[in-house]
């Protein structure tokens, strides 16, 4: 791998060996998927003149080929588009890298250069893709969890009793001591946070509050209690998310390991009107039943809710090899599609294949060895039980879901999921600590399996010098992805050197 160093306004920045993916092909190669990006957020005539995926005419349209940097002036609204409102020209053709005028708003640049940073501030012993950076974007807090950006590009995280919030005012790429306020205590503040429609939510074990948020980094005031009356105990995290209608959705993990019924997992919604008053936990619409831990939830473009669960732990079934359990059950990726509202799905009578050695293949619904309930056959049974889109390796614990939007990765990864992997402790090797990004297709599902963004540089995943556990996910106002890792009080941004 190489070693670059970059300058901005004599703050020296470096990708070194530990903390820098290698040289490859010049990213101008994400010509190919301007068109992508041109036929979603334009408006309907999609990217110049040609085919669905065409840049300006065909595929691979630009100047002079694949690996033209110039190729991004290709068709209309590209990849990096924040949503063109013009009607992008026609396409110019392929090879010759004449293209029509871009789309009002649109664009197929390069990535904005997300890698300059002090060079104190690079992550030691990590790995990325060829061409990332990975550096401490904020140090010395609490326990960070979740964590969101304001409009202004303000960082607000949930950090044990707090809620911090963080600001790189003077341009050196990270946020040092003095560019944070404490914004409110609160005692049993441990994980969700969210912004809507001018007021800051955030939650407790019990509680979700919300205050008027005007992103003056003033203190805030007493909160207002939305959501009151949840179950204690067991799994504490309380995830908030709101959809393009304003509803709020509230996620609440389990009591235990396996319980007897899904009542303490669920995913439950209340509407925009109700949220200026208090409504008790049991008011929520039942949106999603049987959900172990779905400590993550996310919006797709589409408006669609989506979320990763944490599976049981110690399982074991006689009749499929006994002591299964360092593979599975497989984390799951679920949708919940709106014409599914109220459905099952599957937890605590059913479980999601990983890797069995004469199992049906990964996804595959099995009953759980304590449900006296239910067998295989109503477990494989879809009209009983929705199962998930995806499943990854077993207790790798995601916590966080973020669909990618912005435009300081390469193109290729607009519309792909990151996913946090907070680490395992049921398992023989550890597994996780890490952050993957799920690529997906056009047809919004899932194109491939999960691939490392964020790691230890060392071999496997138990890297006992590796500190960080990651949880949270945010993009930032320059594209950079931004993860908090609790267990080294630390927000890491992940960024792109773009040439």
């Amino acid at each position: 791998m190489n070693h670059r160093e970059l300058l901005l306004v004599a703050v020296a920045t470096s990708c070194a060996f530990s903390a820098c993916g290698g040289d490859s092909k010049d990213p101008g190669n994400a010509a190919p998927q301007a068109g992508r990006g041109g036929s979603t957020t334009g408006n309907g005539n999609g990217a110049g003149a040609g085919g669905d995926e065409a840049g300006a005419g065909e595929l691979n349209a630009g100047a002079g080929g694949e690996d033209a940097g110039t190729g991004a002036v290709s068709g209309g609204g590209g990849a990096e588009s924040s949503g063109g409102s013009g009607e992008p020209g026609a396409g110019g053709n392929a090879g010759d890298g004449t293209a029509g005028a871009i789309g009002e708003g649109g664009g197929a640049n390069p990535p904005t250069d997300t890698c300059v940073y002090p060079a104190a501030s690079e992550l030691g012993g990590a790995s990325v893709p060829a061409g990332y950076c990975a550096y401490t974007w904020a140090s010395g807090l609490l326990h960070p969890r979740g964590i969101i950006v304001d409009e202004k590009g303000d960082v607000l995280v949930s950090d044990n009793g707090r809620i911090v919030l963080l600001y790189d005012d003077n341009g050196n790429g990270v946020s040092e001591d003095d560019e944070r306020v404490v914004l409110r205590t609160e005692a049993g503040l441990n994980h969700g946070i969210a912004l809507n429609a001018g007021y800051l939510y955030a939650s407790t074990p019990t509680t979700v509050y919300r205050w008027p948020y005007e992103g003056d980094r003033e203190p805030l005031g007493t909160p207002q209690a939305v959501v009151t009356g949840m179950p204690t105990g067991g799994h504490v995290t309380r995830t908030p998310l709101f959809d393009n209608q304003g509803r709020l959705y509230v996620s609440i993990g389990s009591s235990g390991n396996v319980d007897t019924d899904s009542r303490r997992a669920r995913l439950i919604r209340f509407p925009a009107n109700v949220l200026a008053e208090t409504s008790t936990f049991a008011e929520g619409e039942l949106f999603a039943d049987g959900l172990r831990n779905e400590a993550g939830l996310a919006l797709d473009s589409q408006g669609r809710v989506w979320g990763v669960e944490n599976g049981r732990d110690n399982l074991q079934r006689a009749d499929l090899g006994a002591d299964i359990h360092q593979d599975n059950p497989g984390e799951e990726l679920n949708l919940f599609r709106e014409e599914d509202a109220g459905r099952f799905y599957g937890y605590p009578y059913c479980w999601s294949e990983y890797n069995l050695p004469n199992g049906n293949g990964p996804g595959t619904q099995w009953a759980d060895p304590t449900n006296t309930k239910h067998d295989d056959a109503w477990c494989k049974d879809t009209a009983n039980v929705i199962p998930p889109v995806m499943v990854m390796q077993g207790h790798s614990a995601p916590l966080d879901i973020k669909f990618y939007v912005g435009s300081g990765l390469p193109a290729d990864v607009v519309g792909d999921a990151f996913v946090t992997f907070h680490g395992s402790w049921n398992r023989t090797t550890k597994t996780g600590y890490k952050v993957v990004r799920i690529p997906f297709g056009n047809d919004g599902m899932p194109s491939g399996d999960p691939v490392p963004v964020l790691e230890s540089a060392n071999p496997g995943d138990s890297d006992p010098q590796w500190p960080h556990r990651p949880v949270g996910l945010a993009i930032g106002h320059q594209g950079q992805l931004f993860v908090t890792s609790d267990a080294s009080g630390v927000i890491i941004a992940v960024g792109y050197a773009a040439k």
